[in-house]
């Protein structure tokens, strides 16, 4: 990790907390309308205290899930991943961020595998990190949650790596130029893009 450094004027920056925000705060005002939809009815026509109870039971549900999405999305919504000269750069927030040096990592690369149905297009996608000379459990808490130990199956992957799973809507959203802003950055060090089994990526590991 290098503190107190950002992304070079140039990186290529995949913004998707923002992204999120902007799609996920629209069904969360919706929700809320919808939620203070019944109890305006209620004052507005006069109502009695049966309609009253069930409209006050209406608004908790839906004005607790539209607090619920607009929570999710707030607190993660400087989340980016940027690629420059000087490496993969992976930001929680403003406070929280990691960025690995190219230089400190023998080979870099991707791994996916099939979500849902093998026929229905949708896939799971990590980009794999593989520092040189191996790596143990970093100290760094920055860094601990991206370290995973697990049979990568493929040689010159070894099993002690880094592993930044990607959001699925990242995936579909972007496409390709993340995967090739990726390649294209890591340079000699890209080992290319792998299938593995369904199962092997779970959207809980995801950084989203």
């Amino acid at each position: 990790m290098l503190p107190g450094r950002t992304p070079a004027p140039d990186a290529t920056m995949f913004r998707f907390g923002k992204q999120r925000m902007r799609r996920t705060m629209p069904g969360a005002v919706a929700a809320l309308a919808l939620g203070l939809s019944l109890p305006v009815s209620c004052v507005v026509y006069g109502y009695g205290v049966g309609t009253w109870v069930f409209a006050v039971i209406w608004f908790l549900v839906f004005g607790t899930a539209a607090v619920f999405m607009a929570w999710a999305v707030w607190g993660d919504r400087d989340a980016c991943l940027a690629f420059d000269t000087t490496g993969v750069w992976w930001w929680r927030n403003k406070t929280a961020y990691v960025v690995i040096p190219w230089d400190s990592l023998d080979a870099v690369g991707l791994f996916w595998c099939p979500q849902g149905p093998a026929d229905s297009g949708h896939r799971l996608v990590s980009l794999e990190l593989c520092p040189t000379g191996g790596v143990r459990e970093p100290q760094d808490p920055a860094l601990a949650p991206l370290f995973i130990e697990e049979r990568s199956g493929v040689a010159g992957v070894p099993d002690r790596r880094y592993r930044i799973g990607l959001p699925v809507f990242v995936i579909r959203h972007y496409g390709g130029a993340l995967i090739e802003a990726a390649r294209s950055r890591a340079a000699h060090r890209w080992f290319g893009e792998h299938e593995r089994p369904a199962g092997y990526l779970r959207t809980q590991d995801l950084i989203s």
